[in-house]
């Protein structure tokens, strides 16, 4: 089973990254342009006595520039949905992993670690670097303090699931100022569109989807799940397992939310009339608004404790 890879991107995007035909295109950027000023610092600890840092100096010098871009092993991230799909108006790029790393000769992609203290496997190596003097201490060195700098962010950004793609410059095409990738459209196996996207944006999104053979959900915020689920054209119901997106076993024949085994209607679906008059009957504050007091209770309720 192939490993699946998720960009979220705004609701305009999908004809900026479609629009080489057979092609889609990622944007990528050097890692010192990212959100995290602290990355570098996840290295090694730079509270170590003034020679252990001068001799990481001069072995490192700057970490090496390469294009990156950042994925997500999740479509189902509602901070992603909020922060880079427009509040749920875009749409989430399901990849191939596989695939792309067939297309792109020695692609990097790897998850983000999520720590907030140095890797502590560097400091053993920093050290028999420092101590030893050997090239190839050195070079072990150099790579492990490559790979934490490119694979490490501090905790607060781990629901992002982040998974890592990195390529040369070679790779990337300049247009208009971006370092664009570009990939074959056969490596773009879904495209997700969110619960808010607006229907000309969720036409594009369809026609898209036609033109490249690709999968087209519309994702969906359900009454009694907690994680969002997909509904595809034909209005059957599909869930992310952790590792791809798969149906639903069942589903409420009414709404089309996911619902246990063999049952046809979620528990919203199901409330009947009589249960809604129970309901209704057994509520107090219908009692105090048909009195026509219901106002002034709740002043005085709200009063209390502020004297």
């Amino acid at each position: 089973m192939s490993k699946k890879l998720y960009k979220y991107v705004g609701p305009d995007i999908l004809d900026i990254a479609f629009s080489e035909t057979d092609y889609c295109g990622f944007k990528f950027s050097y890692p010192k342009d990212y959100n995290d000023p602290y990355e570098l610092f996840l290295t090694i600890d730079f509270a170590d006595n003034s020679d252990v840092v001068a001799f990481y100096n001069e072995i490192v010098q700057e970490i090496p520039q390469y294009p990156t871009t950042c994925f997500s092993k999740s479509p189902i991230v509602t901070p992603m949905w909020a922060h880079y799909a427009h509040n749920s108006k875009g749409f989430v790029i399901e990849v191939d992993e596989e695939k792309l790393e067939s297309y792109v000769k020695d692609v990097r992609i790897d998850d983000v670690i999520y720590q907030d203290t140095p890797r502590e496997e560097l400091k053993g190596t920093l050290q028999m670097a420092m101590y030893r003097g050997k090239p190839r201490d050195i070079m072990f060195l150099r790579n492990g303090v490559y790979n934490a700098a490119y694979f490490t962010k501090k905790e607060c950004w781990g629901y992002e699931l982040e998974r890592r793609v990195v390529v040369s410059d070679s790779d990337v095409k300049d247009i208009a100022g971006n370092m664009i990738l570009q990939i074959p459209t056969d490596c773009i196996t879904a495209i997700i569109a969110g619960p808010r996207t607006k229907p000309e944006y969720l036409d594009k999104g369809e026609e898209w989807s036609s033109e490249i053979d690709a999968d087209f959900y519309l994702a969906k915020v359900g009454k009694s799940v907690s994680e969002p689920y997909f509904l595809n054209a034909q209005n059957e119901t599909f869930l992310f397992n952790g590792h791809e997106i798969v149906q639903s076993k069942s589903a409420c024949v009414t709404c089309y939310e996911p619902t246990e085994q063999f049952k046809e209607e979620c528990s919203w679906c199901s409330i009947s009339e009589h249960q809604e008059h129970v309901a209704a009957a057994n509520n107090p504050l219908r009692a105090l608004a048909d009195a026509g007091a219901l106002e002034t209770y709740i002043e005085r309720f709200n009063a209390i404790g502020r004297k």
